[in-house]
């Protein structure tokens, strides 16, 4: 599969996954959520990556790297980003998530001592300004659909998306040279998941501590199954479509595909609620896709 193909894959399940996620990151809450469907997310990689002889190609040397990075971009990382879900709603969220990648040039900048030229800086302010735009005036007047509701003080909302984004781009940096070797994808994703679940449930009292006020939950079937779906399509596909381009593409380029999930979801949302996004939200997502890849250039 050529790597455009996979990336541009891999954005549409993000965008589809981070809808059907919504509902139940409101109800269960963002690490709870994420430790819920990464357990089988974990399950099911493994189950993969056997049934492809993928565990071969895992060198000593891959764990290591791996590990952090199912740490840092799953058991963190996710935890954050899908607390931001809870808060803000999936387009808001989605539009953070898009900063990952001017933070991941900074952080190549000061790690790998890159150059940060014209390009970048314009980028960066065109990604800022476009998140910006679209959290300040991505709402109509008269839309009432829940996934435009704001629970609780925006910005700290914003900031556990951003702590998302901030996860995301140390994980790929962590990882990435991992994939250029003859690592099967299957296995790699199934390293980080299985560690990321650890993580997790090893910090299961401490976010509790720090969530107690939310009502308990039924699980009903329907609660169960958006989990599962969530799971299958963010994480069993559209993460390992983003790992499967990495091996063949250079990761500038993957993370600009990757980065126009917010736009798919913008026209999925339209359909879905019956409401036009607002013109904000439009360009907010146009000048983040446009940033991106400047600053990727």
């Amino acid at each position: 599969m050529p790597f455009q193909v996979a990336a541009l894959l891999a954005a549409s399940s993000w965008a589809v996954g981070g809808l059907i996620a919504a509902e139940p990151s409101r109800l269960l809450g963002g690490p709870r959520f994420v430790r819920l469907r990464m357990v089988y997310v974990s399950v099911a990689l493994t189950l993969i990556a056997v049934l492809v002889g993928g565990w071969d190609t895992v060198a000593s040397t891959d764990w290591l790297p791996l590990a952090i990075s199912g740490f840092v971009g799953l058991a963190l990382g996710d935890a954050a980003l899908f607390e931001a879900f809870s808060r803000l709603g999936p387009r808001r969220t989605g539009m953070l998530f898009t900063a990952n990648a001017p933070i991941a040039a900074i952080l190549s900048a000061f790690i790998y001592d890159e150059r940060f030229g014209v390009l970048g800086i314009i980028g960066t302010v065109l990604v800022v300004s476009g998140v910006s735009l679209a959290i300040a005036y991505g709402t109509r007047p008269g839309q009432s659909h829940t996934w435009e509701e704001v629970r609780g003080p925006l910005w700290v909302g914003v900031t556990f998306g951003l702590m998302g984004a901030l996860g995301q781009s140390v994980a790929v940096l962590v990882a990435d040279p991992v994939f250029d070797g003859s690592l099967d994808p299957w296995a790699g994703a199934a390293v980080r998941a299985i560690v990321g679940t650890a993580g997790l449930i090893a910090l299961k009292p401490w976010f509790e501590r720090r969530n107690g006020g939310r009502p308990p939950v039924v699980f009903t079937v329907r609660l169960w199954a958006l989990v599962l779906i969530s799971g299958t399509l963010g994480m069993v596909i559209g993460k390992t479509l983003m790992l499967i381009a990495l091996a063949d593409g250079p990761p500038g380029l993957v993370s600009i595909l990757v980065s126009v999930a917010p736009v798919i979801q913008l026209p999925i949302i339209w359909l879905v609620t019956k409401e036009r996004p607002a013109a904000g939200a439009w360009m907010g997502a146009a000048l983040a896709v446009a940033g991106t890849a400047m600053v990727l250039a």
